[in-house]
Formats: C-alpha cells, structure tokens, sequence
C-alpha cells in the first residue's frame, strides 16, 4: 500500500522549513501568519501529523491564538488507518503539552483520501458517522488559505504483474487534461497524472482566489519535456513561484549520481526532490514571477 500510495515520511528539518517560509510568505504578502484569525490550514496528506505538530511546537501561533486554531482552523486528512490514528495522537498529545487544557480530541483530521473527497459521496457515512460530518466540514470551507504537506510519489506500477495501479479520480484527471495537458507540446502525457502532480493540481483549485501552497515534492516537473504545460499553468495560476531545487536524481549514473547524492529521503526515494511555495495574490502588481535556487 505504501508503495502504491508513494508514502515517504518527511524529515523535520524540511517540514520547518516549510512552516517558516510559508509564515514569511503570509506576513509578506497579506501581512498574517500562520496564527492569524481565519487563515485556514489544511495537510492532505498529513501521515503520523508532523507538519502539524511541529506547527503547534514551532511557535508561530500564540499561546492565545492556539485554542481557537486547534478547534476550528486547522486540517488534515489521511487514507492510511494507521497513520491516521498515529497522526491523531500525535496531534493531539502536542496541544495537550501545550495547553493547560484538559485532554481534547483533535475536530479537524479526517480519515479520507484527499483526491477522491470532491468526486462523490461518503461511501463509509453508515460506518463512521462523525468522521463523515467532518469531511463534510471541511468540504464546506471556502477560505483554505494555506496547503502545505507532502503529496505521495507515484505514477503507478511499473509493471503487470505489481497490482499496483492508480486509483482513477475522472473530476481531478479532466482537470489534468485540459489545463496541464492541453498546454503541453509533448504527446506522451502519462506521467502528468503521477499523484504528486495531481496533488499539485488539486491544491490549486482548492486554494481559491488567494493563498499559499507549500509543497516537498518530486522535482521532475522543473525540467521533463512532458511537464511544460504544467509549467506554463502554474506562472498563469501564480503571482509568485518560489523553488528550492535540492536535486537527488539517482536514475543517473556515475559522476552525475555521485553529485546529485545525499537526498533528503535517503533510500526512500530515488527522484530529484523540490521544495516549491506558490503563492497566489491578486492584489500583486506582477504575476508569473519565478524564484528558483538550485543546489
């Protein structure tokens, strides 16, 4: 399942990172933060919830804004029931060590897969009815304004015999085929619908009309040919891109392997890896800017 589902777990200098620079980007550009009143933030795919118990440990939202932070504004969902329930805990034992307040279940994790929670209905509402009425919530929320995380890695299987296939989302996948697929000049588009790029895809469109996604992905997007389309919708979509390439590519070989090694996943991944903050403002006097640092 892991495999399938592309899980690799993140290390938390990076989910720090990320923390930081997208409170950065929010004072910079709508002058808030990550504890300001009614910025909502989502992880969709949350694992064992370390972007969010380092967001309560990291100091970026007040000791007086944490309550109402925990109870209505912050998000996460997981598909994996293990994960699910660790990032539950874990979640929940950071705010309890943090707050003077008695032990409170965490009101905003859903178990759900992300990619499907907008193409049709609960098929579990029967089973799991409270965990129903919060997807419902957070399917109702229109001011998400902050989606940061780390999507899974995975283009399917590589070979028949793996039972290792995608799970088809037809609403996400046409949303693929006519923006990032229309725009690309290649006729091999297969890997456009990678989850990590239907993770991108996603986030976009939930993000509304302004916001911040903060992203640790595969890197491929930045340069393969097939992924041009998809380069030119996120320089329309955004008024500013901010990249931090870290390379790691081990499909090389030789010198250029021995260069691109010392990944952040270590073993866990063999594709060039990217840090990527997109930020949509439409009070920015430009938009399309890029800023990319590579290693």
């Amino acid at each position: 399942m892991t495999e399938r589902l592309g899980i690799v777990y993140t290390p938390v200098q990076v989910v720090d990172f990320i923390l930081h620079s997208i409170n950065h980007l929010l004072q910079t550009e709508f002058n808030q933060t990550l504890g300001s009143p009614g910025v909502h933030i989502l992880d969709p795919f949350t694992g064992t919830g370390t972007f969010i118990t380092r967001l309560l440990h990291s100091g970026l939202i007040a000791p007086a804004q944490l309550a109402h932070k925990y109870q209505q504004e912050i998000h996460a969902n997981e598909i994996v029931l293990l994960a699910y329930y660790i990032a539950a805990i874990n979640i929940e034992t950071s705010y309890h060590s943090l707050s003077n307040a008695d032990y409170t279940p965490f009101p905003g994790i859903c178990l759900t897969d992300t990619f499907q929670l907008h193409e049709q209905d609960d098929l579990i509402q029967q089973l799991l009815p409270e965990n129903s009425t919060r997807r419902q919530r957070q399917k109702s929320l229109t001011d998400i304004q902050v989606i940061l995380g780390n999507p899974p890695y995975s283009a399917g299987q590589t070979n028949a015999n793996d039972n290792n296939q995608n799970i088809p989302y037809p609403k996400l996948d046409e949303r693929i085929k006519t923006t990032y697929v229309k725009r690309s000049a290649m006729t091999s588009v297969r890997q456009l619908y990678d989850s990590y790029i239907r993770a991108i895809r996603w986030a976009s469109d939930r993000l509304g009309d302004s916001g911040i996604i903060g992203f640790v992905t595969n890197a491929g997007f930045l340069e393969t040919n097939q992924a041009d389309g998809l380069r030119q919708c996120l320089a329309e979509e955004f008024a500013s891109i901010w990249i931090f390439h870290l390379r790691g590519n081990q499909r090389t070989a030789g010198e250029r392997s021995r260069q691109e090694g010392g990944k952040i996943f270590g073993s866990g991944s063999r594709a060039p890896i990217a840090i990527t903050f997109l930020v949509r403002n439409p009070a920015a006097t430009r938009h399309g800017q890029i800023y990319l640092h590579d290693i």
